[in-house]
């Protein structure tokens, strides 16, 4: 007996060999550049949320604050501690593509594909080398899937508890998961799964989901549904003006054209008799694209679905490579795989300085993009934090000590407010005040009177519409920063048109 445990111990070990090599190589792409550049707005931003903590926020839920509180706590202000989060989400989930991978009949080759085209895929390469909340996305989505597959070939209905529990996490990630639990209904419908229906243990798994994501539900009633809010004001915004032929042309660029045939074949391979077992998975994905697509979402919303038709794809590639008895495709198929990521790599990791990255881009492709700061706009925002927050210093130091214990630092944008916050206790700067987002929820500081103001970023103009008094006191030059945004002003602002305390409520961002 012991023989038999110890056999089935090594062979598990060995099947997991090669998905703990591809989350290895995912590690080994990411940390020579993890930190290459600056803290991006976003992160300065999760950063001041976690200081901040509680079970929900304006525009996201809280757990990738929580996971920013986290790492200040571990790491203090590191950057590469920041990032390794993120970057060990993104390894956890091509381990998981792999495991799933097996599970749906492929071999070595077919989890090398897999593997290889999620490394490769920029839409994963440039989220997971920052914290973000799409970061973390893949890895629940490919851990739904798996239990969703031991579901079909175990038929153990106690395993909707798992599921529901991942979904549950998911959505305290982002409350797109909710895409995963829409799609996921669509496919028990419209599959033998619906003979779960009649099953308690999927009632179960929906209740363990919502046992979790309520405290955030809680604290979005108890804050006027704050998100909700938010993601009108987004729709009407932003995700109005994206086109479905623009949405089409994301997902094969986003996931690295090479991919589309392995993505493509997967969600064919679902609806056709050798995959057909697991259809549930392909018509999780064209509910999801269907809904994304008549909501007019943005484009990378459908991005954390891919892994699972990446599986798909990878098995009926290999099917067919032994079908036809072509071996001289498996070392072809890796070849091009890794071609094309080394390729496309700089358009989404800062492998180059950030100049040359905009020439190379520009370059391929062949001047698509009058302007390429429309591929670049993430990496340009990782530059010129710390210079801002000098230059807010030297302007705070100058005034008299009985200014600076009253004066308040008033930023436009999350990005420069959370810098302030992260960088300022160095200076002895108060933490900054703003209006963006859930910074407005925390507020105005308590002292009294609200003079003078220190303006970080605004321009003359617009201050001068909010007080009597205003003051040019420092301009500096950022280099790399986002165009529009290289010049950037200091202010002093005093005698105040209006009572700030009673402006703020009237100003709410959503």
């Amino acid at each position: 007996m012991s023989n038999s445990a110890d056999i089935l111990s090594s062979s598990i070990r060995k099947s997991h060999l090669l998905p703990l090599a591809l989350a290895g190589l995912k590690l080994l792409v990411h940390l020579p550049v993890l930190a290459r550049y600056g803290f991006h707005h976003d992160e300065l931003y999760f950063i001041a949320c976690g200081a901040h903590p509680a079970f929900g926020y304006v525009d996201h839920p809280p757990l990738v604050p929580w996971i920013a509180r986290l790492s200040t706590s571990l790491f203090g202000d590191s950057l590469l501690g920041l990032r390794l989060f993120p970057l060990l989400a993104g390894a956890a989930a091509i381990f998981l593509l792999a495991v799933l991978v097996r599970r749906l009949g492929g071999g070595m080759f077919a989890q090398l594909t897999a593997g290889l085209a999620y490394l490769i895929a920029p839409v994963y390469l440039r989220s997971q080398n920052m914290l973000c909340i799409p970061a973390f996305e893949p890895l629940f989505w490919t851990l739904g899937a798996y239990f969703l597959v031991r579901i079909i070939q175990e038929d153990n209905p106690r395993l909707w508890l798992w599921l529901g529990a991942v979904t549950g996490v998911g959505l305290l990630n982002k409350h797109s998961m909710l895409f995963f639990g829409f799609g996921l209904v669509v496919a028990l419908a419209l599959t033998p799964l619906r003979r779960h229906f009649k099953s308690p243990w999927l009632y179960l798994g929906g209740v363990m989901a919502g046992l979790i994501f309520l405290p955030n539900l809680i604290w979005q009633a108890a804050n006027d549904w704050a998100t909700v809010g938010f993601l009108m004001n987004l729709n009407e915004g932003v995700m109005s003006g994206i086109s479905v032929l623009q949405f089409v042309a994301g997902q094969v660029l986003y996931l690295n054209p090479i991919n589309a045939i392995l993505w493509i074949w997967g969600l064919v391979f679902f609806f056709t008799r050798p995959g057909r077992e697991y259809r549930a998975l392909g018509w999780m994905w064209v509910a999801v694209f269907v809904l994304l697509v008549i909501t007019r979402s943005k484009i990378y919303y459908l991005a954390p679905a891919y892994p699972m038709l990446l599986a798909g794809g990878a098995v009926a590639l290999t099917r067919w490579v032994e079908r036809c008895r072509r071996s001289w495709l498996r070392p072809v198929t890796t070849g091009v795989l890794i071609l094309a990521g080394a390729v496309l790599a700089p358009l989404s990791l800062p492998i180059l300085d950030i100049d040359t990255t905009e020439q190379y881009i520009h370059r391929m492709t062949f001047g698509a993009f009058e302007n390429v700061y429309e591929l670049t706009r993430d990496l340009r925002g990782m530059f010129g934090w710390r210079e801002r927050v000098a230059a807010v210093a030297a302007v705070y130091r100058g005034l008299p000590p009985g200014e600076q214990a009253t004066a308040v630092i008033w930023a436009p944008g999350y990005g420069n407010a959370g810098a302030v916050d992260l960088f300022g206790p160095a200076y002895g700067l108060p933490r900054a005040t703003c209006l963006s987002m859930s910074y407005w929820l925390w507020g105005l500081p308590e002292q009294d009177p609200l003079t003078p103001v220190i303006g970080v970023g605004w321009d003359k103009e617009t201050m001068e519409k909010l007080f009597d008094q205003v003051e040019v006191a420092r301009v500096i030059r950022l280099e790399h920063a986002a165009p529009g945004g290289a010049d950037f002003p200091v202010t002093i602002c005093r005698q105040p048109k209006y009572d700030l305390r009673e402006l703020w409520p009237k100003n709410r961002p959503w």
